[in-house]
């Protein structure tokens, strides 16, 4: 992937701004720095990707237990307190793990 980059050239060739080659020793360098920023890229959208992957799961695991709890209030309105106790519990710990995820 990082190997068919091209920066500088559009040859795939290491070249200076100037179109001069560089170096060895500077292309190395131009290609680990290359490397390192497109690791990042590829961690942090990763990162994104989950992060995004648990909120549409806690979305869902908060309406289907909100779905419950109103059935619940129907068979046992009495309870109504302690219903919205446990979805507000679930809904901020579930808050709290996605924000706290790297």
């Amino acid at each position: 992937m990082a190997s068919d980059l091209s920066l500088f050239g559009g040859t795939g060739s290491s070249t200076a701004l100037t179109g001069q080659p560089l170096g060895r020793g500077v292309s190395k360098q131009v290609k680990k720095s290359t490397d390192l920023v497109v690791g990042r890229g590829a961690v942090a959208y990763t990162t994104d990707t989950v992060r995004a992957g648990l909120t549409y799961s806690a979305l869902n695991n908060i309406g289907t237990l909100v779905g419950a709890a109103e059935q619940l209030m129907q068979v046992a309105p009495g309870g109504q307190a302690y219903y919205e106790a446990c979805l507000n519990a679930y809904a901020l710990g579930a808050a709290n793990a996605i924000a706290r995820f790297q």
